[in-house]
This record gives C-alpha cells, structure tokens and sequence, in this order.
C-alpha cells in the first residue's frame, strides 16, 4: 500500500470520525427521492430511530406534512448546487414534533447526487423568543391600559371609586378589590368590585353593596405598618400564621371581615400624594400566593394616578 492510498484512508477514518461524533444530526439523503441514505447517531437519537431503522426512510417520515411543500422546494433549490438554510417542523418516531435548522449542500455520495444536511434543534430558542415575544406583547398592552387609565381618570373631576375598580381590573386580575380613603385614623371602604364568576362567602352584589363602611385603625403603629414607607404589601395566604396574614386579620374585623371571604392571597397598595397617605387599593384573589412583584408595580403605578384624582376630588 503506497502513501497515497494511506493518506487517503486516514482522511477517510478522520471524516468517518467526525461524522459518528458530531452533535447535530448529520443526514445524507438522495437529491431526487430524498431518502435517508446515511445518518449519523445524533440524527437517528434526535428523531427516535436506531441508526438502522432511520436509514431507508423517506422525509414523510420525519417532516411533519404541514411542512411537506416547504422541504421539497428545499430539495429541488439544491440541484442548483447552492448552500440553503431552511427551518421546517419535524416528526420524531413517537409523534412528538420539534423545529429544526437544516443546513445543506448538494454532495455526491456513492456516485448520485445527494443533500448532505445538519441538522439542529433549534425547539427551545424558538420557544424562548416566543415567550420573549409574549412578554413584549403583555407589557406594551399593559402600559397602553395604564396610559387609557390615566386619560379616564384625568378626564373627571368627580370621585368614582367603582370606576377605579374597574379600571383596576385592565390591568390585574381579582377576585375583589376594594377602595379605601384614609381621614384621621380611620379608612373607610368607598367601593368594592367582584369580578364576575368569582365566588366569594357572599354573593357579589351582597359584598360590593355592603361599602361603604369603616376600619378603624389603633395607634400610629397601626397605621405605619398598614402604609409600610409607601411600599406594597403582599400576603401569599390570609389564613396563614405570617405576621403580615395575622395583622390583616386583626384589621379587617367586624364588618369589614367581608373582604376577607373566599380569598387567599392579598395586596395591599397605599395612596399618596407629596408623601401624605390619604387611602389604598386592597386587592384579593381566591388563589393562595397569586400576586407578583410585577402586580404590585401594577398597581403602585395606578395608584399614583388614584391618589392625585382622590386629592382632585377634594378640592373641587
């Protein structure tokens, strides 16, 4: 065996080497028919065949038919003997479907033309920038409803709390929610507003006709502790032994028990004004721990709104 031939075969091994170890998939399939021809492990593993049963298949095997015609325009652009990128949903041997990047080039493989292909799984970037995508979409409408909140409240010089309630709901889910004003030591609850469907220990129009009433607040330490530097508070569970849970139980006694009923989790938001406390938005919902940080901005930055609407109230 001169070195000619030597040099060949290394090469050959080295390719071989490379094509067994590979990450991505590595497919050649028939340029005409488009079977699979050749494949190494990571191809046949990420569509759930042993070697020996993904070789032979055709692509309607393994290319989900929503995306039949897109493959097979891929397949003809090769014949021009060009490098084509293509992203196509794709089937694994139990049905599940995964999209993939396929890059490839026309290639001659034992003396017919061929596609020699890599293939990547490409399922979980497309996943993440459609969550991305889903975030963007949410947060451009939820400061489009703050922006329509700001504009309705501004436009009325008269108070009207279940107006607020309402608007509230655009942006955070409830079960009910409740608007308070503060005067002296004492917050009186303006209005409450059930969300339709929610069940609740009484029914939705007994708790939104049962405002307004009064809590009264003991001492100064109650009522810094309630309005917490400005800042909301958030209760995973009322029923829970958290000191939070327990002073909201201690609060909202007697009548004002009411907006306690059927729910778990709880917000409290405090209203201000050029750093006088003059109310707050309580905010229920039947589901333990349901209310994130990103509600509590939510509603911080309605609030802030509220306040100056409640202060134009006053004055005119």
């Amino acid at each position: 065996m001169n070195q000619a031939t030597d040099s060949r075969l290394t090469s050959e091994e080295e390719y071989r080497n490379i094509f067994e170890t590979a990450s991505d998939g590595v497919l050649i399939t028939d340029l005409e028919t488009g079977i699979v021809l050749a494949a190494n492990p990571a191809a046949a593993e990420m569509y759930g065949y042993n070697r020996e049963e993904f070789i032979g298949l055709l692509p309607a095997a393994f290319i989900h038919p929503g995306s039949q015609n897109v493959f097979r325009n891929y397949l003809r652009a090769f014949r021009s003997g060009v490098v084509l990128d293509t992203r196509v949903l794709h089937v694994r041997r139990d049905g599940a479907t995964f999209h993939a990047e396929w890059r490839g080039t026309a290639f001659t493989y034992q003396d017919r033309p061929c596609l020699l292909g890599v293939v990547r799984d490409v399922s979980r970037r497309i996943q993440a920038d459609q969550r991305l995508h889903q975030r963007v979409e949410a947060r451009t409408r939820e400061q489009s409803v703050l922006l329509e909140i700001s504009h309705t409240l501004a436009s009325t010089l008269e108070l009207q709390p279940g107006l607020i309630l309402e608007q509230l709901r655009g942006i955070i889910e409830y079960t009910h929610a409740g608007l308070f004003g503060l005067t002296d030591s004492t917050l009186t609850v303006l209005a409450v507003r059930v969300s339709p469907g929610s069940s609740t220990g009484r029914g939705p129009q007994q708790l939104e006709q049962a405002a307004p009433f009064q809590v009264r607040l003991e001492g100064p330490e109650t009522l810094a502790a309630l309005f917490n530097g400005h800042r909301p508070i958030r209760i995973a569970d009322v029923c829970s032994a958290d000191p939070a849970a327990e002073f909201l139980r201690s609060l909202l006694n007697g009548d004002a028990a009411v907006l306690l009923e059927g729910v778990r989790a709880w917000m409290w938001v405090p209203l201000a004004v050029k750093g006088r406390i003059i109310g707050g938005l309580g905010v229920a919902h039947a589901r333990r721990n349901y209310f994130t940080a990103h509600h509590a901005a939510l509603a911080l930055s309605m609030a802030d709104q509220v306040a100056i609407t409640m202060v134009n109230a006053e004055r005119f």
